[in-house]
């Protein structure tokens, strides 16, 4: 059984999850004078600081011309000091005025500011004086546009978990857990959702939602602000609410069941039986309800198959190179996409196109017309027009020939090598049964056009012009796009460009129009190289020229060229329409499915995981710094330790009793997160981070009693898994985990005293490494990996112990010893071309020619459809020049 783990550093960096829950002294109460001070604070620095310095020096010191090298060479007088003061504090000014500006911002749309580059204090203070004067009603006109398109609706309220009470109470904390359980026995509790998309929950929208007007926010405030919640926090005004926190709100709140009253204090569970029965009542038989599916996330719906083209375009760019942390922002995105991925879908629809292509040729047959797939788990289902009533081998035929069916099993030969026969596939959403169903925009013969809600329409667009330019099958497609987030240029540089003028742009393609009509499908076959295609994506509806001119490219056939538009278009061909929901029909082919979607913070979001990707680190020659574990576990405890949680490789969870696989998965998921969040987690947030799409607290307690049976008990006979008196869950000492050891190990190597020492403690740490991090990582789930940027930190982590301990092994001559370094940091890293140089160098110091053409095999196929950075194209041409053709790329 091969299960995933996680790692978490022992400081948290979001703030809306991961903060430490701490028991702190409750927070002293905002006053009537605080908000006064901070009103007259903010037109303090807003409008008197201007105004002191245009009555002290008049207005501001802005230069009129460009100082010559003779002004630099003069001696400054005290005027000129005087100058130069006044102009910084003319900047520093600016620069508050901007981080007001941000603040403000977010406080609109009801999530987080973007942080201010070297803003630092200023940015805080902006923060403490908007958020202050926000949440006091002194800004609620601005305040009252914070409900965005991300805010909850009034009549479903879903949160992360249903009930904060805390699995396994001790003993000692019974009586106080049903005593709050008591406190809110009919009364209406709302319960705070995790973060989503960059949004986060707040009072005024709770109130707007729930009790008609934000203004009402006060109510909520006064009813809570004595509570103390599930992690020893209290609410304050200016903070932020924390997920999983319950909130008594007003009798006539809408949309919020009253609680029911607990039939007596609970005792302390008596372990789960190993195969995870239950008693009638508990959620064991509700196992179904763990993966979320009863309420939608931010990327849920129809956007199973962008987020996994996005998901393996980026693992794409990340192979090459460890980039920076993206921000926190990005980071939630990338959570979402992995939990909302279809990556079996994705992978699957591939190989059976590349096989069916493949297929045809061996037969000599031509393509099948088609015009829209369906795809899910077991099968595909093709949709030609017109109907081909005989199929190549391995296709079954329904409809008289308009569909063809194939199972999606691992005997499909398709593979990268063969042609991808419909590069302008694209999904449009999933239907009723929750199948994807995805349309061929080259069949289109024509403009199509995305009618209805405007902004709706825009984000559909968006989705399509991402797919374009990121699904498997479409790496020969060129996108334009015209009137969408700036930002997605930032995704595949290569593939699309965002442009300003769409009128300009067409030029191009006009010139080239004619030969991109010839016969698609039978040139595509004819080919052995894929010709480029092409696709227009307006955001927006074009002026009426560029309409027009958009009309003559489409064409009126199947063609290389295809053209999406927003908004009406007089001689669209297929005319898209979707509703302010997200219900997308498609009259001309009788669908109606739920639109995935791309809206721009998420366009933001995904952008910025790829420009982080590409970005080095300042300076690539400093080591990368490794955080001591609060565990101290070594190799030596790795080999004899009882239950192992492993990382550095296949996800793996060893020592444990039996379990159903489907439940034993939720369980590993749950080790691994514990096992690398080893100061603790409450209930509340483990359930946000393994259910990010919400959970009932009966299912949440479940799950961790089988979990807890399933590790058994330590040497001292308690639980391994086992609750503190605050009820945060940890994993006891006896759970040993890969990513500690080998940390531990870079530890004592930093400070070995000598080379020798270090070179034994670095061999030792880099045995630990098995493959990938991560590796086997089940889909769906693990979402928070991203969100804690484990994977990464990993990955710099064994490079640079593997560089470093080939760099030793080198100085002393020891080539194998290199070859074995290089070896270990490839494991983690097979297309990290810094390893793969150092690796050319030994083995040819060793071998020579042999040595070096055995390299460029294996390089060869952990670098397929990457191209070699320059410095290894350099080393390949210097050590074996005849291999001109690895070299290009090829």
């Amino acid at each position: 059984m091969t299960e995933p783990s996680t790692h978490h550093e022992p400081v948290s960096t979001d703030p809306a999850r991961f903060a430490r829950p701490a028991r702190t002294a409750p927070p002293p109460r905002r006053r009537g004078l605080e908000v006064v001070g901070s009103l007259l604070a903010l037109l303090g620095l807003v409008v008197g600081v201007p105004a002191v310095l245009i009555a002290l020096s008049g207005p501001p010191p802005i230069p009129t011309s460009v100082p010559s090298a003779r002004d630099f060479a003069q001696q400054l007088s005290v005027e000129d000091l005087v100058m130069l003061l006044v102009a910084v504090v003319w900047l520093a000014w600016l620069y508050f005025l901007v981080c007001v500006a941000v603040e403000v911002v977010a406080a609109r749309r009801g999530g987080l500011a973007r942080t201010v580059p070297l803003a630092g204090p200023l940015q805080k203070l902006a923060q403490v004086l908007v958020g202050t004067l926000l949440l006091t009603g002194l800004m609620a006109t601005s305040a009252q546009a914070a409900t965005t398109d991300h805010a909850p609706a009034p009549a479903h309220v879903a949160s992360a978990v249903v009930e904060a009470d805390a699995p396994t109470p001790a003993p000692d904390t019974a009586t106080e857990t049903a005593a709050q359980e008591s406190d809110l026995a009919d009364q209406k509790v709302y319960t705070v959702k995790a973060p989503n998309n960059g949004y986060h929950d707040n009072l005024w929208d709770i109130a707007e939602n729930h009790l008609g007007s934000g203004l009402r926010y006060k109510e909520i405030y006064e009813l809570n602000k004595d509570r103390v919640q599930a992690d020893g926090r209290q609410l304050e005004l200016a903070r932020l609410i924390q997920p999983g926190w319950e909130l008594v709100m007003p009798a006539d709140a809408l949309g919020i069941a009253p609680v029911a009253a607990p039939d007596a204090a609970p005792a302390p569970p008596a372990p789960t039986p190993v195969d995870g029965a239950v008693e009638p009542g508990d959620a064991g038989s509700t196992d179904l309800a763990s993966d979320g599916s009863g309420v939608q996330g931010a990327w849920s719906g129809g956007a199973g198959l962008v987020a996994a083209g996005v998901i393996a375009a980026l693992a794409l760019r990340r192979r090459s190179t460890i980039g920076r942390r993206p921000d926190d922002e990005a980071r939630v995105v990338e959570d979402e996409l992995l939990v909302a991925a279809t990556l079996r879908r994705a992978t699957g629809l591939d190989r059976v196109l590349r096989s069916l292509a493949a297929d045809c040729r061996r037969a000599a047959v031509g393509l099948p017309p088609v015009y829209a797939v369906v795809v899910d788990e077991r099968a595909v289902e093709l949709r030609l027009a017109p109907a081909v009533p005989e199929a190549v081998d391995g296709w079954t035929v329904d409809d008289e020939g308009r569909v063809w069916r194939r199972e999606l099993t691992d005997d499909v030969s398709g593979t990268v090598d063969d042609i991808a026969p419909y590069p302008g596939l694209v999904s449009l959403g999933v239907d009723d049964d929750g199948r994807d169903v995805l349309v061929d925009l080259e069949a289109a013969g024509g403009v199509i056009s995305l009618g209805g809600d405007p902004s709706i329409a825009a984000e559909i667009a968006a989705s399509i012009a991402v797919q374009a330019a990121t699904a498997p099958w479409a790496r020969t497609m060129a996108v334009i796009a015209s009137d969408l987030p700036d930002d997605l240029r930032d995704i595949a540089p290569d593939r699309l460009t965002s442009v300003d003028d769409l009128g300009a742009a067409l030029a191009d393609l006009e010139a080239r129009v004619d030969g991109l009509r010839e016969d698609v499908l039978t040139g595509r076959m004819r080919r052995r190289s894929p010709q480029a295609t092409h696709l227009v994506v307006a955001g927006s509806r074009p002026t009426p020229e560029v309409s027009e001119r958009l009309s003559a490219l489409a064409g009126d056939r199947r063609q290389s060229l295809s053209v999406v538009v927003a908004g009406a278009h007089p001689a669209a061909r297929w005319r898209l329409h979707v509703d302010e929901h997200g219900s997308l029909t498609v009259p001309a082919l009788d669908l109606t499915l739920a639109a995935s979607r791309i809206s721009p913070a998420q366009a933001s979001g995904i952008a910025e995981l790829f420009t982080a990707a590409e970005d080095a680190r300042p300076d690539a020659t400093d080591r990368v710094e490794v955080q001591t574990p609060l565990r101290r576990h070594v190799d030596a405890d790795w080999s004899t330790a009882g239950l192992r949680v492993g990382v550095l490789g296949v996800l793996t969870v060893q020592g444990t009793g039996d379990l159903p696989a489907d439940r034993a998965a939720v369980a590993t998921e749950l080790t691994t997160y514990l096992a690398l969040h080893p100061e603790g987690v409450h209930p509340t947030v483990l359930a946000g981070v393994l259910w990010p799409r919400g959970v009932t607290a009966d299912v949440r307690d479940a799950t961790i009693e089988r979990a807890r049976a399933w590790l058994g008990s330590a040497p001292d006979g308690s639980h391994v898994l086992r609750a503190d008196a605050d009820g945060r869950l940890s994993l006891s000492d006896d759970v040993v985990c890969d990513w500690d050891c080998l940390r531990n190990l870079l530890v004592q190597a930093h400070g070995s005293s000598t080379t020798r020492d270090e070179t034994e403690h670095l061999r030792r740490a880099l045995k630990l490494v098995r493959g990938e991090a991560f590796a086997g990582v089940p889909e769906g789930r693990y979402g928070w990996v991203a969100r804690d940027d484990t994977a990464r930190t990993i990955l710099g982590v064994v490079v640079d112990a593997s560089l470093r301990l080939a760099a030793l092994a080198g100085d002393d001559g020891d080539h194998p010893g290199v070859v074995q370094a290089a070896e270990a940091g490839l494991r983690a890293a097979a297309a990290n071309q810094a390893l793969w140089r150092v690796l050319l160098r030994a083995r040819h110091a060793e071998s020579g020619v042999a040595g070096v053409q055995k390299t460029l095999d294996e390089m060869s196929v952990a670098l397929h459809g990457l191209a070699l950075e320059p410095e290894t194209e350099a080393l390949v041409e210097e050590l074996l020049p005849s291999s001109g053709s690895l070299a290009s790329g090829s």
